[in-house]
């Protein structure tokens, strides 16, 4: 059987690591293949019109009916009432789902997607690419999706060395089933992105930092795993430790919630007038272009693609042995190794800061190694094509192979 129609499924279309993955290989796909796409989108966001220009997208109902039904089903779950809740799911979901029908593969993009599963018709071979680590693993409710993760895909896909190792190591998935396909974006349009550089002095602007200051980036989500408490911790201890002017910037978050709420209080509190939380950016490779370096932050994290559009800028990184980026500033090259810094050593992570900011040849040295491994490996070019292959190759076995037959339903 060869690949014909995919479904894709997306947890959520936000400006975030897994939809992102998921865009750049729909839109490989889309440019490169006569494959038929129809994306599945559990919950609306901003890159939901980027899916409509490659493929046909069905958005689950956010009506007042749906939400109401959505709120049973979750209250139901919480008491632990598994018969009374199915019903209300399979209400919810089952007329919306019923329509996708007839393709060749299912490929269920975070952990979190699974769970629409059993409400979709059936479909010969199911996918699961895995873009978690343990916590995010642990803290995810409720149990029966998790269930449903662990039994039902006929492969996982992991986002990363790191990720491979907790599914087979942790959660005793069969490694057969395991297929490692680091993370990718469109590096070569990062790489080439001359409006961004010329854009970035109007960021910089804005923020009035000084045209003499080094900048230090962070981004993500504000949250517990990414860390950005300890950005700003990293920023007060380089600050301690430097005489020059350096300044932290963190693109991306939801800068009116309590946990930005927080933040500030350390901000204000630590006098930390360096450091710039500026929210959200549709195109944040404008203030991207701007940083000297990249810091990585985050507690856990699988492997961030804004540390692959940093490298493919020629920025060096420094991060905590917190997940798959250190497989990246390994294999990179030496220079771009001595980024990496034992778990939650600010200290540690400062004075790698400033060797970067320090030292030309190093800082270089460094980003230039990451951006050749970037665009070697880690470009959609050459990426989306290998993770084309392991499903092709999937929807050509599954069936024949007795040890999958009937896993699924």
């Amino acid at each position: 059987m060869t690949l014909r129609r995919l479904l894709v499924v997306t947890h959520e279309t936000t400006l975030t690591g897994a939809p992102m993955n998921l865009l750049h290989f729909v839109n490989w796909l889309s440019a490169n293949t006569d494959i038929e796409l129809h994306t599945l989108v559990l919950k609306d966001g901003p890159l939901r019109h980027r899916f409509e220009w490659v493929s046909d997208v069905t958005v689950l109902d956010e009506s007042a009916m749906n939400s109401l039904l959505a709120a049973m089903q979750q209250g139901l779950v919480h008491l632990g009432s598994r018969r009374a809740w199915r019903p209300i799911a399979a209400l919810r979901l089952s007329p919306q789902l019923r329509k996708l029908r007839d393709f060749d593969l299912a490929y269920f993009n975070s952990v979190t997607s699974i769970g629409v599963l059993p409400y979709l018709p059936p479909t010969p071979v199911v996918v699961n690419h895995v873009h978690e680590l343990q916590v995010a693993l642990k803290s995810w409710q409720p149990s029966h999706d998790y269930d449903l993760f662990r039994t039902l895909p006929h492969q996982w896909i992991a986002a990363s060395q790191a990720v491979s190792n907790m599914l087979i190591d942790d959660l005793d998935l069969p490694a057969e089933r395991v297929s490692l396909h680091h993370e990718f974006i469109d590096a070569r349009a990062v790489a080439d992105n001359v409006v961004a550089l010329r854009e970035s002095e109007r960021c910089r602007r804005e923020f009035r930092i000084p045209a003499d200051a080094a900048i230090v980036m962070g981004a993500g989500t504000i949250d517990w795993r990414k860390g950005p408490d300890l950005f700003i911790q990293l920023a007060m201890e380089v600050r301690r430790r430097s005489r020059e002017p350096v300044h932290f910037v963190w693109v991306g978050g939801d800068l009116t919630g309590l946990d930005m709420h927080r933040l500030r209080s350390d901000i204000d509190r630590s006098g930390a007038d360096h450091v710039h939380f500026v929210g959200v950016k549709p195109d944040p490779m404008a203030w991207f272009a701007m940083a000297d370096v990249f810091a990585l932050t985050s507690r856990e994290d699988p492997f961030p693609l804004v540390c692959l559009e940093h490298a493919a800028l020629g920025h060096p990184i420094v991060t905590y042995r917190n997940g798959g980026i250190v497989e990246l500033l390994d294999g990179a090259g030496p220079a771009a190794a001595t980024g990496i810094v034992e778990h939650l050593d600010v200290g540690a992570m400062a004075h790698r800061v400033l060797n970067f900011l320090q030292s030309d040849r190093l800082r270089l040295a460094a980003g230039r190694e990451l951006k050749d491994r970037v665009l070697a490996e880690h470009d959609v070019s050459s990426a989306a094509p290998r993770l084309l292959a392991t499903l092709e190759s999937l929807t050509s076995t599954v069936g024949t192979d007795p040890r999958l037959i009937g896993t699924i339903r």
